[in-house]
């Protein structure tokens, strides 16, 4: 989520007497700075004569007195904002007095501030009469860097007068100054910058306008916070904001198509205000999180998306594809903590009664299934419910119902149908990425927990980078799609197995062991998973493709 706040800003131009101090390199004051910085924080008699070595008491007595008349320390020696300044750049102010010409801007966040200044020859034109009282004048002790000329930088020091009441000439000017605030706040960051153009001293003598150089600075705003603050104003008209999740609660009527797919949305705001930083007009709100208002908001989003995925991509879909489809397009999004529930087979059959084509590509699969399906299956599906642990599943067929809870040992002792194997392969296109290959390795340690010399093969798509992660987790290279199907790619995942007692045999599967995930940072064989619908069904090798066969029967590849 991001914003930009603008706002023109008003630059007064004056001619002036004033004190000022332009930095200047000063290393020999640059070292004393660090060495107090590195010394309690305190410029002392000990800290000078260390940094200075040969200087007398008096002398370092008399550098404490300057230290302290130029700003670099307080009254009793401790390190200032502007003496840390100078123990990192090395510059030190050098203080003057004489006739300026100051260009001033003024805004909450980076208060009086000096633009531009221009060293004057004074003159005995005696326009006293025309001098006025400074409408605005700078903040003392700050260091300033120029707009015009980012190598000076200077400080104003004092604005001495005959009544406490420190005056100028106004001078007319063309400056035009423009606000810029950036905020990033899913990366927290907030940065302001200012453009627009100022007078310059020419080369002839003439005031020519040149372009304000500012480098962006950062004023620490906490941004959620400020969120916080629009909820009860700008945000409030379309949405409540949820401070913990830090996204806004709105209607699913009227989102746009791709606010329901991204659950991200832009917004117009009028006004909004930062407190004590200013008023800002027509902000555009970009990216802004949003999720549903309510579980009926939830479930109709769901669907939804649902929906579109089934138009955009036509096809046949099982029962275990349609119920995968809709857990991945609400899991992990800002619908699941409402738990939206799938239709049963038949409901969804009942709604599609209109649309011949999408009824028959739900249907004719599991119509035409091998296997008569489980109730279970066939009915509704609320994500993040508990699935049962235990189901009914056909002779010759192993299945992980969604959310089942199944640790990973239990999975690979179904697969395993008691034999111990001397070698496994699984045959998975998508042997890739941080959770996967966590996954992977969960299933080496359950396998390995079986039977601790099993030998792991893989068959994947990856890179060269992705094989040698593999190989790390189960200690045998691994093989690529390419080099084993050539162009015959299978569509399912395979799980093989091989031993020496009898013919080994193999498990075609619905979706992948590696789709299941851990709630806990570090888990074992035993420990519970979050599973996505998983239904292998056994096959023997005259089923299978030939590099299958290849593999299960220990021929050459």
């Amino acid at each position: 989520m991001r914003c930009e706040l603008t706002t023109e800003i008003a630059v007064t131009r004056v001619t002036v007497f004033a004190e000022l101090a332009f930095l200047e390199r000063r290393p020999e004051l640059g070292l004393l700075c660090r060495t107090a910085r590195d010394h309690g924080r305190s410029i002392t008699t000990s800290v000078v004569q260390s940094a200075l070595p040969g200087l007398p008491d008096a002398g370092a007595t008399n550098v404490i007195a300057w230290c302290k008349m130029i700003g670099l320390c307080d009254a009793r020696g401790g390190l200032t904002a502007l003496g840390e300044d100078v123990a990192q750049s090395d510059e030190a102010p050098v203080p003057e007095q004489g006739v300026y010409g100051l260009w001033l801007a003024q805004h909450p966040v980076f208060g009086r501030r000096v633009l531009s200044v221009e060293r004057l020859a004074s003159n005995r034109d005696h326009r006293f009469e025309a001098i006025e009282t400074l409408a605005m004048e700078p903040d003392r002790g700050k260091v300033f860097r120029s707009v015009v000329n980012a190598k000076d930088r200077f400080i104003v020091r004092d604005l001495p007068s005959n009544h406490g009441q420190p005056g100028g000439l106004p001078v007319a000017t063309k400056a035009v100054c423009r606000f810029r605030w950036a905020l990033e706040f899913d990366q927290a960051r907030d940065q302001w910058q200012l453009d627009g153009v100022v007078e310059a001293p020419n080369t002839n003598g003439k005031a020519a306008m040149v372009p304000i150089r500012h480098d962006p600075e950062s004023d620490g705003l906490d941004l959620w916070q400020l969120v916080a603050t629009w909820a009860t104003g700008p945000l409030a008209a379309v949405g409540r904001w949820q401070q913990a999740q830090r996204r806004l609660a709105v209607s699913f009527d009227g989102l746009a198509d791709g606010e329901f797919e991204s659950f991200r949305k832009s917004l117009a705001l009028r006004k909004v205000e930062v407190p004590g930083k200013g008023t800002y007009q027509d902000v555009t709100l970009t990216d802004l999180p949003i999720g549903p208002a309510s579980a009926q908001d939830a479930q109709r989003w769901a669907l939804a998306r649902f929906d579109r995925h089934l138009a955009a991509n036509p096809g046949y879909r099982s029962r275990a594809a349609v119920r995968a489809q809709f857990a991945q397009l609400t899991e992990d999004t800002p619908l699941e903590a409402f738990a939206p529930t799938l239709p049963s087979h038949d409901d969804l059959l009942a709604q599609a009664c209109k649309d011949p084509q999408r009824l028959w590509s739900l249907a004719a699969p599991v119509d035409l299934s091998p296997f008569t399906l489980a109730a279970d299956e066939l009915g509704p599906m609320r994500i993040g419910a508990p699935g049962l642990v235990a189901v009914d599943a056909p002779e010759g067929a192993v299945r992980v119902p969604y959310q089942a809870g199944w640790p990973m040992r239990k999975l690979v002792e179904s697969l395993l149908a008691g034999h111990v194997p001397a070698r496994v392969l699984l045959c998975d296109r998508y042997v890739r990425g941080e959770d996967n290959l966590k996954m992977l390795q969960l299933l080496v340690a359950a396998l390995r927990a079986v039977a601790p010399s099993v030998i792991v093969d893989v068959w994947s798509e990856g890179d060269a980078a992705d094989y040698k992660k593999i190989r790390q987790l189960t200690g045998t290279a691994p093989r690529s799609y390419r080099d084993e199907f050539g162009r015959d790619v299978p569509h399912d995942r395979y799980f093989l197995v091989r031993h020496a007692s009898s013919p080994g045999f193999g498990w075609q599967m619905s979706n992948s062991p590696l789709h299941a995930r851990l709630d806990v940072d570090d888990g074992g064989p035993d420990t519970r998973l979050r599973w996505k619908d998983l239904t292998a069904t056994r096959v023997q090798a005259h089923e299978i493709a030939s590099a299958f066969r290849n593999w299960l029967t220990g021929g050459a590849r």
